[in-house]
């Protein structure tokens, strides 16, 4: 049988394989990623990876991950040689210095029994599944829901996802380790065969580089929507928000409340206690926030001490005493009385009640229909109480 094997490396490298093996068998990509994409779509019973790649051992952890029955080996000159010698045995299953001779090339990459035997195509995962998988893996609901319809066809059974640990009936069928792990279980206990197993093992081992990419792109994000210095969200992200709730509150006909603030005489804190101190007190205001608002509310950072904060009630109200819009009066008063008990320690001990601020609320309909005309409307209350000895929230309309 000849071997199907994956050369990992500069073409320089894959020539000397050929030199001493022939054409027949080989696949060589240069570029890793190309490479790895390539062993997703296809199992191949040996992958030759060579040793001056960058990241050189964690391509060989994903290698061993998508191909997990192949053999992962390990070419390198004789300088090399030390750095594959740590990996051999826990993660390369062998290494050769290069050039080989035609017998020790030919005793690395043989394969395993097992493989030859196997019915690899049965085992594979479909490439119209690995198609469809990528592509939901820009967030983890998503993952997720593919994978069960993608399961639930392959075992023409009922499956769905538990928090692993959780005592569940049914059959295990992959486990998702994300920021909790979550176990696919199937509703049945019916057996499932050793095709459909291998199978299932084939796409344990695509698991971890997809939800490796989920975390990547959520976190590319999370950074594209928030602001570096607070965490709260940006200026940006806060614009588009509101014009799709405004355009989703005029639709179903609710109230949108905006609180507009800065903080007063900030200057005089950068000014006096340095701008490291100015930045710690940003950062605490935004905890304070997000601490008396409600998780769907959305906190954001304007730019330099401006901060708004966009209250609507995301459900209907479950008591009398929490109607839109007095929920986000109430809410920011207790912000307000919040600020004068916080203990700014980097202003010193006597900073409890020292720092205030000023602003005001406006409220859709009444007080605009789009959001500059809120925040205008806002901003008038902030300096309407700017000018009447600020610490306060100025309420703008029927907020």
């Amino acid at each position: 049988m000849t071997a199907s094997v994956l050369v990992i490396g500069p073409q320089a490298r894959a020539a000397e394989l050929r030199r001493v093996r022939g054409q027949n068998g080989f696949t060589h990509s240069a570029d890793p990623y190309q490479a790895l994409e390539l062993m997703a779509n296809g199992p191949f019973e040996s992958i030759l990876l060579s040793e001056e790649l960058p990241d050189f051992a964690h391509l060989v952890r994903a290698c061993r991950r998508l191909s997990p029955r192949g053999r992962v080996v390990g070419l390198c000159s004789p300088a090399g040689e030390a750095r594959l010698r740590g990996l051999e045995g826990a993660e390369l299953d062998d290494y050769v210095i290069c050039p080989p001779t035609a017998e020790e090339l030919a005793q690395a990459i043989e394969p395993s029994a097992e493989l030859q035997d196997a019915d690899l195509a049965a085992q594979a995962v479909p490439n119209a599944d690995i198609i469809a998988l990528v592509e939901s893996a820009s967030s983890m609901p998503t993952l997720m829901e593919c994978l069960v319809r993608i399961v639930g066809q392959w075992t023409q059974l009922e499956v769905g996802w538990f928090d692993f640990g959780t005592k569940r009936h049914g059959v295990p069928l992959l486990l998702l380790d994300g920021d909790m792990p979550h176990m696919l279980l199937a509703s049945s206990p019916r057996q499932i065969g050793p095709t459909l197993q291998h199978r299932l093992a084939n796409l344990q081992a695509l698991l971890a580089p997809l939800a490796e990419q989920v975390r990547r792109i959520e976190s590319l994000h999370r950074l594209a929507i928030t602001d570096h210095l607070t965490g709260a969200y940006n200026r940006r992200y806060f614009y588009h928000f509101t014009d799709q709730l405004l355009a989703r509150a005029k639709a179903e006909r609710f109230r949108v409340t905006l609180l507009l603030f800065d903080i007063d005489n900030f200057k005089h804190y950068n000014d006096t206690f340095g701008h490291a101190a100015g930045d710690e007190i940003l950062r605490e205001i935004t905890l304070l926030l997000k601490q008396v608002t409600r998780e769907h509310d959305i906190v954001a950072r304007l730019g330099g001490d401006e901060f708004s904060v966009l209250f609507w009630d995301a459900e209907a109200p479950r008591r009398p005493d929490s109607q839109h819009p007095s929920s986000a009066a109430g809410l920011t008063q207790r912000f307000v009385q919040a600020l004068a008990k916080h203990t700014f320690n980097c202003l010193g001990p006597t900073a409890v009640g020292t720092l205030t601020v000023s602003g005001g609320l406006a409220t859709f309909p009444w007080d605009g229909q789009d959001v500059k005309a809120l925040l205008r409307h806002a901003d008038q209350g902030l300096r309407d109480v700017k000018t009447t000895g600020k610490n306060s929230i100025c309420l703008v309309g029927k907020a």
